[in-house]
């Protein structure tokens, strides 16, 4: 896969709307899927010591932390429960976990070890894991059951409709949903759709079949009518299931007030949807940095640009965040997405050494002005990282998840530099975080499974590429001209075995969008890997030559691994940075 799928991730930082993004085959074992004790426990957790087990998804946690466990020794720790004071003879391990393949021995002392060491067990005393000789391994633990941990509330926010006089108001619609968005991602409990996915459901629409193609529980829409400085915002929190409201509310006030406004409408729908009152933590983070009218809208209007991620709308962006700037110096959101802008556009656009100071400057600056804002850290560690100093960047990316634990961006683009800087095994676990954090993606698990493809992970490869397709699948259900899914989607499905149905994808995207830098730089990898050369050399010269590209990643892609050697190919690798 190329790197290019981060440069248009759906993320609130990186997206465009024009180029947003099936496997088949009985998936691989896991412990959820097997019979006896776990079967009866699907719905549960198993819980011994101070741990617990969650069959579903293969996860240990010790209290509330979770322990890092391989896919592989996750599944012998799930085929130990099913049977738990029995013992389970080497022969079962390997049909359970390695059905198919052959390993050793060693292969699975290898993850009795991995699972001894995060139990802080002892193969001498052993509380868990007791060696039968000769026969195999026994969890020697009493066990027991917890429920499930409760699924989150889920809600989409659609755009809210311009009822203004002159109907120009359209980025203030956009941007008093995408802040409330940004809020609701604070507070715990809640699970908030992707902008790029909820803002395809623009206009009239049966909101009962927009809640089940979005999968979520509840919408909130409404409107904005402006009028000189005063604003009126209606919205409406509607029940998916039932169609009727759940609260509806009328705001008429000062143009000025609308943080304010903002803030009241987020915390009333998060209290209704996951009950109770918001922490001190949730209600600081719900809030909104005030500022003037006239700085809010060029900030809202910047951003609106920037999402498209075109180079003549780059060029406003830029322009309308120095506006704010210039109207409210110490708006650190301005100054945050500023950065964003520059870092953005020094990695896709010629790496111009003046863009790379820019967003250093303006990254520095916004984190002086708000240490506490996830946007600053994410713009600093983005700007980092674009500087190769990925150690530096580190820290910033793990804040902006404190600050924001349901934040994607943090976990996507930190794998983006994990797996940068070669970090292989660290871009796994961010991307299994960010898939997690935002079920509806399928990027995230898309590269996860390249990193694991790169560790020699196959089967684990092989299992999370086919959750890509599938969330693909269900994206193009929504919207079938996808030209993003298409693209990236046509490169999971080879990756299955389906190249007849890859090439078909691919071809369709580069026809939807043929200047499309993702679209083209993803169809030349699916060339390079399936043995069409001059195909993929032809399309990556129309990028490459320009130095549109980042050497880190294509240089860490195995994707490009049959083009090395070709002169054409290292005539073009000279010219990225």
């Amino acid at each position: 896969m190329s790197q290019t799928a981060s440069r248009t991730q759906c993320g609130r930082l990186f997206r465009r709307f024009r180029c947003d993004k099936s496997l088949a085959a009985a998936p691989l074992p896991n412990p959820g899927r097997t019979p006896g004790f776990l079967r009866d426990l699907m719905q549960a957790q198993v819980t011994f010591g101070s741990f617990r087990f969650e069959p579903a998804t293969a996860r240990l946690w010790d209290h509330e932390t979770e322990v890092k466990l391989t896919r592989k020794a996750a599944m012998v720790l799930g085929a130990l429960l099913e049977r738990p004071g029995a013992p389970v003879s080497k022969q079962e391990l390997f049909a359970s976990v390695w059905r198919g393949t052959v390993v050793s021995d060693d292969a699975l002392v290898t993850c009795i070890q991995e699972l001894r060491k995060a139990l802080g067990d002892d193969s001498k005393q052993p509380l868990y894991i007791e060696t039968r000789h000769r026969l195999g391994y026994r969890f020697a633990a009493a066990v027991g059951s917890a429920a499930p941990a409760p699924e989150p509330a889920t809600i989409a926010v659609l755009p809210f409709t311009d009822m203004s006089p002159a109907r120009d108001q359209d980025y203030l619609c956009e941007g008093l949903a995408e802040e409330l968005i940004d809020a609701l991602t604070h507070v715990e409990g809640l699970r908030v759709a992707a902008r790029t996915s909820a803002f395809l459901f623009r206009g009239n629409h049966d909101l009962r079949e927009v809640g089940q193609k979005l999968n979520v529980g509840s919408l909130l829409e409404g409107s904005v009518r402006k009028a000189g400085d005063r604003l009126r915002v209606t919205v409406q929190l509607i029940d998916v299931a039932t169609g009727f409201h759940k609260w509806s509310e009328k705001f008429e006030r000062d143009a000025g007030d609308v943080f304010a406004m903002q803030d009241e409408i987020a915390e009333k729908v998060a209290t209704l949807l996951r009950g109770g009152e918001l922490s001190l933590r949730e209600r600081r983070a719900v809030r909104r940095q005030p500022t003037a009218m006239e700085t809010y809208e060029c900030f809202l209007r910047g951003r609106q640009r920037m999402h498209t991620m075109q180079q003549p709308h780059m060029d406003e962006a830029r322009a309308l965040y120095q506006r704010a700037i210039a109207l409210d110096a110490e708006y650190a959101p301005a100054w945050a997405g500023l950065a964003t802008l520059h870092a953005l556009l020094y990695e896709w656009w010629g790496s111009n050494d003046t863009d790379l100071a820019e967003a250093e400057r303006a990254s520095r600056i916004a984190m002086d002005l708000a240490p506490e804002l996830a946007d600053a850290h994410l713009a600093r560690g983005y700007t980092l990282s674009n500087q190769r100093r990925y150690q530096e960047a580190q820290p910033h990316f793990e804040a902006a998840a404190r600050i924001n634990p349901n934040l994607f961006d943090a976990y996507y683009y930190y794998g983006r530099a994990a797996f940068a800087a070669g970090d292989i095994e660290k871009s796994v676990e961010l991307w299994r975080k960010a898939g997690d954090v935002r079920r509806e993606d399928f990027e995230s698990p898309l590269l996860q499974g390249q990193s694991l493809r790169k560790l020699g992970r196959m089967d684990e490869a092989r299992e999370i590429n086919r959750e890509a397709v599938r969330r693909a699948e269900r994206l193009l259900e929504v919207n079938p001209t996808n030209g993003r899914v298409l693209s990236f989607g046509s490169g999971a499905l080879d990756l299955d075995g389906q190249l007849e149905r890859a090439i078909e994808w691919a071809r369709r995207a580069e026809q939807l969008y043929p200047d499309d830098m993702g679209v083209i730089i993803n169809g030349a990898c699916l060339r390079a890997r399936n043995g069409m050369k001059e195909e993929a050399l032809d399309l990556l010269e129309r990028m490459f030559s320009k130095g549109w590209g980042k050497k880190d990643w294509v240089d860490n892609d195995p994707d490009y691994d049959s083009l090395r050697a070709e002169p054409r190919f290292i005539a073009m690798m000279s010219k990225l940075k």
